[in-house]
């Protein structure tokens, strides 16, 4: 019979797995496949696991009872095979002991991996493998937990074998299978089936391989009674090998040679012995056993020294289990005299020697042992083991760290043995030693970011604590910057490394020195993928090293350039640009200073300093008009210096600004705001002229084309309304159509757009009473700019919503197969229709052109922004035929133009806008510019 008994937790009451609870179904479902064969039986997590398995083995007593021969039940008893496998959470006593904790919702609880040790002990008869995979937490280490597990399972009392995997909580995907359990399974799935698979060749596999090995933080083997076969060869198991109690700890990969007993005819009388004593010892009479051992120890010729060899390995195995540890080395140094190469025997003196904590003879065991291995994987796996238990057991670094030397020879890039030397250097006061084993450990570090964390804390080591005793201070630096500028090199977007070399290099104040680090970390973030995080580090750098320029080098002009560096990176930097200006102006640079004054301006308009200086620049520009402008933002602000108040009021207009001309259809594009969507607006651009005509289909279709008397309409050359002139005046400024206008002096509004074919305006009595004629002028002009372009469409798709409808529908003409949003898809469905009938080939033409062109940008659409530059562009119109800020202002302040953006909003804009490049040429097309 094969049994297999799983033990793993179950999920938790949210259903996220708990550590190892996904291991369980991978292990069982494998198992219980034909070339396994294992009766699979589930522990439940909640119980007592000790009660349960005695329970399991009285039910298999009773079983075999039922046999009529006792004889037959005897050898079903002895031939059963038992793998014990769990894969759960673990927790380590203050005295060492190893708990098994598979209740979930009790983590306090657990099972004592020695009890359920002690059952197998007590009631099997036949062979057992534990496969454990250890899920600990942070008070414990991995190594702790394996020799916790070997401790309890795996010694010549159980003659248990035993797998043991250990890592930390958290370390792994938990959505998946755990690495230890993942490469058993695929072990077995692909072993030659001819041959199967025991539980060593497993271990040996995965010791084997690189990239398992450095998965699984720490994993071991302890033999038991013989070879587990996990999988059977095909055509049944072969012929068993001698018992032979292997070392209860990790063993290493390699199987050295065997001496074995050839078969023998029936009637050999040795084989007889040996084969009746193996029988005694599976049942754990050992006393028998050795009797029946040296019978045939007595019938052994001494020419036949591989078969004596072979016998007296058994007896020592038996003294071995009995724990007559004397009696058993001298059993082995008997097989070993008559073969030297006999591995079992050269393991089990190794241990034996441990157990006796005889370490002399210890050492010279190992000795042995590492001569007789063939192959450079097995032995380093031994130096490992070997090391491991010097420094632990022993407490003997010194012999620990030479055999982890000979381990690093064998294999130079192995992280373990690379971290454990870093530990045994430091502890012996080999700081430099410590650094370079540490520091190739970093190395390794597959992560980058780790890697560079790593090298950084290397650097901090390099010039701290012992450092400080044995290296003098530049040469403590020196390191300490190598091993900073190798982190910056692992990860360039960490800046921490950077940091301290800054605070190194300018603590000797090795000026020069910290401008070559900056350099090369901006040559580094070239290599930087991701180009939002490469601009970042690159705007950093160029941060620092114009303040480096500007305040220790005294080198204004590479100080500038790098400022400008910074704000190419990243536009909105306020400080940014304000160093830049500072700089530009110290050094005559005027032009670039104004520049960077007016990108502050807009990012930063309540700032008043930066309109006092650009006052200062604009004058020293001999730009009249400008510092005018900037005067009038800080009289605005209430901040104005005697000097800008005298020029703002030396040339303020007297009432509304006169034109000399009008404005010409390419100077829209000044009024209208730099940020907004450009390739969005092609779109609505394109499709305007036929989305108004479809709307007013619509509308008419609802009958809801508003009826407006044509007796209302006001002719701007008869009327006495200065309103009405205001419309017509303002249309020939700006060189747009003038709208009809109606006069309803009983309606409570003051300018609302009329949505009829004709451009077509309402005025209010709110419009004709108590507003002086600046107010009504920046009324009419803000109002007139939403009848131009695109922005029409606002007038007759008033909310977010409705536009929406209409750009999700001109994209629909242009990509019938887009998708439409499921909320807006009726409305959409019913626009469509009407627009694709509206349009003409030269807009259908335009419109393919400007949706294609939308998305190739692939750039997020916001609506919402491009609605708010319309009313940036709507108050920036009002503002430049009013001439005066402080009654566009007043007048933004009333709300009467509702919309997305608040008015602070808009008058901020306005007070960039003032000191800007594109308002000063508007003022000298409409020719009110102050001339010089």
């Amino acid at each position: 019979m094969r049994l297999a008994i799983v033990a793993t937790p179950s999920l938790h009451r949210d259903q996220r797995p708990a550590p190892g609870s996904l291991d369980g179904d991978l292990i069982r479902a494998r198992l219980s496949l034909d070339d396994a064969g294992f009766r699979v039986v589930d522990v439940d997590p909640a119980r007592d696991l000790a009660e349960q398995l005695d329970a399991l083995f009285d039910e298999l007593t009773a079983t075999r009872q039922t046999l009529v021969d006792a004889e037959d039940a005897a050898r079903d008893e002895a031939s059963t095979l038992f793998l014990f496998y769990a894969s759960t959470a673990v927790a380590l006593s203050p005295d060492g002991e190893l708990f098994l904790c598979l209740d979930p919702e009790n983590p306090g609880v657990g099972d004592a991996l020695g009890d359920v040790a002690a059952v197998f002990r007590d009631r099997a008869r036949g062979e057992v493998l534990f496969v454990l995979e250890c899920h600990h937490g942070p008070g414990a280490t991995s190594r702790a937990v394996v020799t916790a597990a070997e401790q309890a399972v795996a010694s010549p009392v159980t003659g248990v074998e035993l797998l043991v995997a250990a890592h930390p909580i958290g370390s792994l995907d938990a959505d998946l299978p755990s690495v230890f359990t993942r490469a058993f399974v695929e072990h077995l799935d692909e072993a030659d089936p001819d041959r199967g698979v025991t539980a060593e060749e497993i271990f040996r596999r995965v010791e084997g391989n690189p990239g398992l090995a450095g998965a699984i933080p720490c994993f071991a083997r302890a033999s038991g009674r013989g070879a587990f076969s996990v999988l059977v060869p095909r055509g049944g198991p072969p012929r068993r090998r001698p018992a032979r109690a292997e070392a209860a700890r990790p063993q290493a990969a390699g199987d050295g040679g065997v001496a074995t007993t050839p078969a023998s005819a029936p009637d050999d009388p040795v084989a007889q012995y040996l084969a009746a004593g193996d029988t005694l010892a599976a049942a754990s009479d050992l006393d028998g056993a050795l009797t029946a051992y040296k019978k045939a120890l007595a019938l052994v010729g001494v020419a036949q020294r591989d078969a004596r060899a072979e016998v007296h390995l058994r007896i020592a195995q038996a003294r071995w289990r009995q724990q007559r540890h004397r009696e058993a080395i001298e059993g082995f140094e008997k097989a070993l005299a008559l073969a030297p190469e006999h591995r079992p025997a050269l393991e089990a003196l190794v241990e034996l020697h441990l157990a006796e904590q005889d370490f002399a003879r210890l050492r010279t065991a190992e000795e042995r042992l590492l001569t007789r291995v063939e192959g450079d994987a097995d032995r380093f796996g031994l130096l490992v083991r070997f090391a491991e238990r010097w420094e632990i057991v022993a407490g003997d670094p010194a012999r620990a760290q030479e055999l982890l030397e000979r381990a690093r020879e064998l294999r130079p890039d192995d992280a373990a043995v690379l971290r454990s030397l870093g530990r045994l250097y430091e502890a012996t006061g080999d700081l430099a030693a410590s650094l370079d084993a540490r520091c190739c450990h970093a190395e390794l570090l597959p992560d980058p970011r780790q890697r560079a964390v790593a090298l950084l804390e290397l650097a901090r080591a390099a010039m701290q604590g012992e450092a400080r005793a044995t290296l003098t201070e530049v040469t403590r630096e020196q390191d300490g910057i190598e091993l900073l500028e190798r982190a910056l090199d692992a990860d360039p977007t960490f800046l921490d490394p950077l940091a301290l070399i800054a605070i190194l290099l300018s603590a000797r104040q090795e000026w020069g020195e910290l401008e070559l680090a900056y350099r090369r970390m901006l040559d580094r973030a070239q290599r930087i993928a991701d180009p939002r995080v490469r601009s970042d580090v690159t705007w950093e750098l160029c941060r620092r090293l114009g303040m480096l320029f500007r305040d220790h080098l005294e080198d204004p002009s590479s100080a500038l350039e790098a400022f400008e560096g910074a704000v190419v990176e990243r536009p909105d930097d306020v400080p940014g640009r304000l160093s830049a200006a500072s700089l530009a102006r110290g050094a005559g640079r005027i032009e670039r200073a104004a520049a960077h004054l007016q990108a502050a301006a807009v990012l930063d308009p309540g700032n008043v300093q930066v309109f006092h200086d650009l006052f200062d620049t604009f004058q020293k520009l001999r730009r009249v008009d400008q510092a005018w402008a900037a005067a009038s933002v800080a009289v605005y602000l209430g901040a104005a210096e005697a000097r800008e108040r005298f020029i703002f009021e030396e040339h303020r207009p007297a009432g509304l600004v006169q034109p000399a001309r009008g404005l010409s259809p390419g100077s829209w594009d000044l009024l209208r705001a730099a940020d907004r969507d450009r390739a969005l607006e092609e779109v609505l651009a394109s499709v305007a002229d036929a989305a108004v005509r479809a709307r007013l289909a619509q509308r008419a279709r609802e009958r809801m084309i508003p009826h407006v008397d044509p007796a209302a309409r006001a002719d701007a050359e008869r009327n006495a309304a200065g309103v009405v002139r205001l419309f017509s005046w303002a249309s020939r400024c700006l060189a747009i159509p003038t709208p009809a206008v109606y006069l309803r002096k009983d309606a409570p509004i003051a300018v609302a757009a009329v949505t009829v074919e004709e451009p077509s305006v309402l005025v209010g009595g709110e419009a004709l009473r108590g507003r002086t004629a600046a107010e009504l002028a920046f009324l009419v002009g803000s109002h007139v700019a939403y009848h131009v372009g695109p922005h029409r469409l606002l007038l007759h798709f008033p909310s977010l919503e409705e536009l929406g409808v209409c750009l999700a529908a001109a994209v629909k003409v242009a990509r019938p197969s887009e998708p439409v949003p499921a909320e807006l898809e009726g409305a959409v469905l019913a626009l469509m229709p009407l627009l694709d009938e509206r349009l003409t080939e030269r807009e259908r033409d335009a419109l393919e052109a400007a949706v294609f062109e939308l998305y190739e940008i692939r750039a997020p659409l916001d609506l919402a922004h491009w609605v708010g530059s319309v009313e940036r562009c709507a108050a920036r119109v009002g503002y430049l035929l009013t001439g005066d800020l402080s009654v566009a202002a007043s007048s933004l302040s009333r709300g009467d133009t509702p919309g997305v953006l608040t008015a602070e909003e808009k008058i901020g804009d306005l007070l960039s806008f003032t000191v800007s490049d594109a308002y000063h040429a508007l003022r000298e097309e409409l020719g009110v510019a102050i001339e010089p």
